[in-house]
């Protein structure tokens, strides 16, 4: 049971210990921070004359903490810790909430040490595993991170860290380490899509095309459906950005280029129909040069979704090539098409976050595995 528990299934009987009603309101709207300065100050009131209400001295502190008043939040929770004969379960939980000041404070050293003390009496909660996770990773301690994870039983953040220590070691030079790391990644999780992409991207920069191939395969195999277009898109970032100049054969690097795409369009045309999929098909095509075969994979893309708005934008750009037109004109079209082309491809479906990159953890709500692809301009 989460140590926590402890403080949310206790009631209060005694009327001076309760809390003002207006506390779970404090910090919204327009008079959310008179309303959380009054709390604020109603709850010292209290907390002066009857010095043993727990609950109200960590309702305090964390007032202060939302007003930023990191200090006085940290002096409530050592006010507590101190005290003798304290309740082990009230002290991890006064510890716990002083790593979760000193974090917000940026003291990130003290936070980690509050919460090492929390967790050596209260075990490994999982609360206090998670803040320990998040500050291994925010220190990029990736290693670390992905053990905390291990042992919160989370296999998708786990992957996820192995993939950044795999990234870290590549950087090094210690590509053996990097090869061990992302399988130890996929065996944790085999739809781990950043360590796929890690996999493909390394193989695509060695120019080893049959293993690409077998590789590529089994990722779209193991990457859920909604997902699958971020390996694509990853590949695409790590030699050509879209709107880029199609792929001139006569040049060794970017006739290795063709030869990968031609693969991936090869892959993907042997999979189920899918909009996304059919419109990246398209997209590898066009960067090889072959509108005509690109245009009929657009036209196939808006029978799946009439509304896909970059399948359309594609159509007209490959059509408006085909026509003669007066430069003045075709400037203007050209202008108004890579302005079309900067719109922010993908969005969180948990927050509705957009983004123009690729993201794994949604920078706002901290979702994970959440991007989706805005098919639609009204998303």
């Amino acid at each position: 049971m989460s140590f926590l528990s402890v403080f949310k299934k206790k009631k209060m009987t005694a009327s001076d210990n309760r809390a003002p009603s207006y506390l779970s309101g404090a910090g919204k709207g327009k008079s959310g921070l008179a309303d959380t300065r009054a709390a604020i100050d109603e709850l010292s009131k209290v907390v002066k004359d009857t010095p043993e209400a727990v609950e109200i001295y960590l309702a305090l502190g964390n007032l202060y903490r939302s007003q930023g008043e990191i200090e006085r939040a940290a002096q409530i929770r050592n006010s507590l810790i101190v005290r003798p004969g304290l309740d082990p379960a009230i002290k991890a939980r006064a510890l716990y909430e002083l790593g979760r000041d000193f974090s917000r404070g940026g003291f990130m050293d003290r936070a980690i040490n509050a919460f090492e003390k929390a967790r050596e009496i209260a075990g490994d909660s999982p609360e206090i595993l998670t803040e320990l996770a998040e500050l291994a990773a925010g220190g990029r301690e990736f290693e670390k991170a992905a053990e905390f994870y291990s042992m919160l039983h989370q296999p998708v953040q786990e992957a996820h860290y192995l993939a950044r220590l795999a990234e870290d070691y590549t950087s090094e030079g210690e590509d053996a380490l990097a090869r061990r790391t992302l399988k130890k990644a996929l065996k944790i999780s085999s739809s781990s899509v950043e360590s796929w992409l890690l996999v493909l991207t390394r193989l695509k920069q060695e120019g080893s095309l049959d293993k690409f191939k077998k590789k590529f395969n089994s990722a779209l195999a193991q990457v859920p459906k909604h997902l699958q277009f971020v390996l694509i898109e990853g590949l695409l970032a790590d030699s050509l950005v879209f709107g880029d100049t199609p792929i001139n054969n006569k040049d060794q690097d970017n006739d290795r280029n063709y030869l990968f795409y031609e693969v991936m369009v090869e892959e993907i045309s042997k999979s189920d129909p899918d909009v996304i999929m059919h419109y990246y098909g398209a997209r590898l095509l066009q960067l090889c040069g072959k509108q005509d075969e690109a245009g009929v994979w657009l036209e196939k893309t808006l029978m799946l979704n009439p509304n896909f708005w970059l399948a359309r934008l594609e159509l007209f750009n490959i059509a408006q090539d085909q026509q003669e037109l007066t430069s003045s004109f075709k400037s203007q079209l050209d202008f108004f098409v890579n302005i079309a082309r900067k719109v922010q491809r993908f969005t969180c479906s948990s927050c509705g976050l957009k983004r123009d990159r690729i993201f794994f953890n949604c920078p706002r709500c901290r979702s994970w595995h959440s991007i989706s692809f805005r098919k639609e301009l009204n998303q």
